[in-house]
């Protein structure tokens, strides 16, 4: 199968779960975990740059995109544990595991809670606050969220209309309810998330490649580098004049810097 081959689509199910694969490339196996409130089509300018070299797996998320997801809950360890699952079912021999956004979250929570079962990780654009008050009081704000946990969908809709609301919407083919669904579900994920410790941090053993923008506007260098200070075996992308989003919507810097580190491990 070649980078220009027709994409091998199918549903898995996985912890009761039926999750919406494809597969692009041959090589080496690299399976991408998508952002938050998104679906695997979102890489799909990323997904040609690497299958020239790769064999590249993605999904959509449990819940998210042509994905089930009768718990009707979300978890960044939950998340992990499907990608590992996945990974027993398609029978890869230790792949790279890697996202952006959450997708870099679960690809770290990945390497806690299935230690040995990556060849190397990507953590992209995620940041070690990301269980902090200081962030969730950020995503409360942006989001619309009362003290009780509920968003204002309407508010979200009516001030991302021109932004994100075309995004969600390409990326949750069930109706309206469904992005309505799965901003809710996130929300909640966020703000209970309590984040990762130093020493969960540095029990992550694999080679992992921590990226971030230098214009991020959720995920300051410095947070970056903290990250990558504490990780045994890491190393430090900072791609140019980027924002949070751009690494998906113009993915080319990206992937020279996931090439190179993809090669070499």
């Amino acid at each position: 199968m070649s980078a220009s081959a027709p994409a091998v689509e199918q549903q898995i199910e996985v912890n009761g779960a039926s999750l919406f694969v494809e597969e692009h490339g041959q090589g080496d196996p690299i399976m991408l975990v998508h952002a938050g409130l998104l679906s695997s089509g979102s890489w799909a300018g990323l997904v040609p740059l690497l299958a020239e070299s790769f064999r590249v797996i993605t999904f959509d998320n449990r819940g998210h995109g042509r994905s089930t997801n009768p718990s009707g809950a979300l978890s960044f360890e939950q998340l992990a544990d499907d990608t590992a699952a996945l990974i027993e079912v398609l029978e890869l021999e230790r792949p790279f595991v890697g996202g952006w956004s959450d997708g870099g979250e679960v690809a770290l929570q990945f390497g806690l809670r299935h230690p040995g079962r990556a060849r190397a990780l990507v953590a992209g654009g995620t940041s070690l606050e990301l269980g902090s008050e200081a962030t969730k009081s950020q995503m409360r704000a942006i989001f619309h969220v009362d003290d009780d946990g509920v968003v204002d969908l309407d508010a979200v809709a009516s001030e991302f209309e021109q932004t994100l609301l075309p995004m969600l919407r390409h990326s949750h083919p069930r109706g309206e309810q469904h992005w309505r669904t799965i901003v809710q579900q996130s929300l909640t994920m966020w703000l209970s998330y309590s984040g990762l410790t130093r020493e969960q941090v540095e029990r992550i053993t694999e080679p992992v490649l921590v990226v971030v923008g230098d214009r991020d506007e959720y995920v300051p260098v410095e947070e970056a580098l903290r990250l990558y200070r504490w990780l045994p075996q890491a190393e430090l992308a900072i791609l140019p004049g980027t924002s949070h989003l751009r690494p998906i919507m113009d993915p080319a810097t990206l992937a020279r810097s996931l090439t190179d580190f993809l090669r070499r491990h």
